[in-house]
């Protein structure tokens, strides 16, 4: 029942009058060593058409993380864990190998005062997961992907309004995806090793 909402929550009505860039980027950081645990984020944006800072409200989001590159480094992933604004109606999503397939969340619209602390950021912070590095040295990168069929993010026009606009399911909008690439490099230990190997290498000339 909970899914269900979630659906109901992305699949407003449309109100698109003009163009509106959505965007969905995740954020990472450059480098983990091998064997290492990092945190990806997943971020939702909108400008343009009818999205107002400080009345408009972002609706729902629905999207997979997945391994563009680089998934055979990857040990392992945590499933989503969904931003708190959205977690009302969050699904975490399941794990397939390296990917994390339907994470969605999403929030009502105040209307009638029912939810006066609905959050109006834009960007707002998706989601979040895990990915734990193996022990081979490589780029791994994570990209946004396959949207839900009821959208891949929405917003709500006028946060006391149930409307909503859809990406990329309603004229007039466009979504672009971003990933982000995390670089495994050599532990600590191993480049302290490589050090002591080239040392001896080294004495033995």
């Amino acid at each position: 029942m909970k899914n269900a909402v979630a659906l109901v929550v992305v699949a407003g009505v449309a109100a698109a009058a003009s163009a509106q860039d959505f965007s969905i980027d995740m954020v990472a950081p450059a480098t983990v060593a091998q064997g290492g645990t990092y945190t990806v984020e997943v971020w939702g944006s909108v400008s343009g058409g009818s999205f107002v800072d400080g009345v408009s409200a972002m609706a729902g989001f629905g999207i997979d993380a997945l391994a563009t590159g680089g998934a055979g480094l990857v040990a392992g992933t945590s499933a989503g864990v969904v931003s708190g604004w959205a977690a009302g109606f969050g699904n975490e999503g399941v794990v397939n190998g390296a990917d994390i397939n339907g994470v969605s969340g999403g929030q009502i619209a105040n209307i009638f005062n029912l939810n006066p602390g609905i959050d109006l950021s834009n960007p707002i912070l998706l989601f979040t997961f895990d990915v734990t590095a193996g022990n081979e040295v490589g780029d791994i990168t994570y990209t946004p992907g396959n949207p839900n069929v009821n959208g891949a993010l929405s917003y709500y026009p006028s946060s006391t309004d149930g409307a909503s606009v859809i990406a990329p399911n309603d004229d007039g909008t466009t979504i672009t995806y971003n990933g982000a690439t995390t670089s495994v490099v050599p532990a600590p230990a191993s480049l302290a090793l490589l050090g002591l190997g080239g040392l001896v290498a080294r004495r033995r000339r």
